[in-house]
């Protein structure tokens, strides 16, 4: 399995409060986007990787079991916010993976992304769905998609660990194809670039993850670099 994992603070945030997990023995892979003052949002990121961390995925049941870690992360994060009046309204987006021969199982809550880029024809697909205000007017039609990408509320969340006990799950399954790469990204990276980019630059470097994770962190950087930036590359191929 390739794999490379990347995790930049940007140019305009003092600190970093995105963070990742991955474990290719797995194999899952992980990106969570931290939110709150008086850096809670690295604290809230930081409970959904030392969880991951120590949670084993039933894998009669991938779906669920994932869906079961949100849920955990969720409750931890709650509760320390509660314990600890400096966490108080904390909260992270968290968008996971697992994978199991050529089937992928994932789960995504926020506006942190997951994609499949299918190498055979160089085309880049969204599979998650966000859980954001502007996703919201994208799907209800009251917006078009260049309307959303430069929209001035982009940033306004409508699910996030943390913050509520009933969360809106989005979970699913998808076939991986030989060469298929996954991308797992925060919206450091996806608000920077168009999905167009996204796709010409995987189109170009697929074979090289230095190379193309090089390009995507410079590109989000040379666009502003307004937020913290985090991804993850992986492939099941060995090139």
């Amino acid at each position: 399995m390739r794999y490379k994992a990347v995790s930049d603070k940007g140019k305009i945030r003092i600190s970093n409060e995105d963070n990742y997990y991955l474990d290719q023995t797995v194999p899952f892979f992980m990106v969570a986007d931290g939110m709150g003052g008086h850096a809670a949002g690295e604290v809230a990121s930081n409970i959904a990787v030392k969880i991951c961390s120590e949670y084993n995925i039933d894998k009669e049941n991938p779906i669920k079991s994932l869906e079961n870690l949100t849920n955990k992360i969720n409750n931890n994060i709650i509760k320390t916010s509660q314990e600890n009046q400096k966490y108080a309204g904390m909260g992270t987006t968290f968008a996971a993976v697992f994978i199991e021969e050529n089937n992928l199982f994932y789960v995504n809550l926020g506006d942190s992304r997951i994609y499949i880029f299918r190498s055979l024809d160089n085309k880049l697909k969204k599979i998650s769905k966000d859980h954001s205000l502007v996703a919201q007017m994208l799907r209800n039609g009251k917006i078009t998609k260049d309307e959303a990408f430069n929209h001035p509320r982009k940033n306004i969340v409508t699910q996030a660990l943390g913050i509520q006990k009933d969360l809106d799950i989005d979970s699913g399954q998808k076939n991986l194809k030989n060469e298929d790469i996954v991308l797992l990204a925060t919206d450091g990276l996806t608000d920077m670039l168009r999905n167009s980019e996204l796709e010409n630059l995987m189109a170009a470097h697929n074979d090289n993850f230095d190379k193309l994770a090089d390009e995507l962190l410079n590109r989000a950087l040379k666009y502003g670099g307004r937020d913290n930036i985090t991804f993850i590359l992986l492939s099941r191929d060995n090139n």
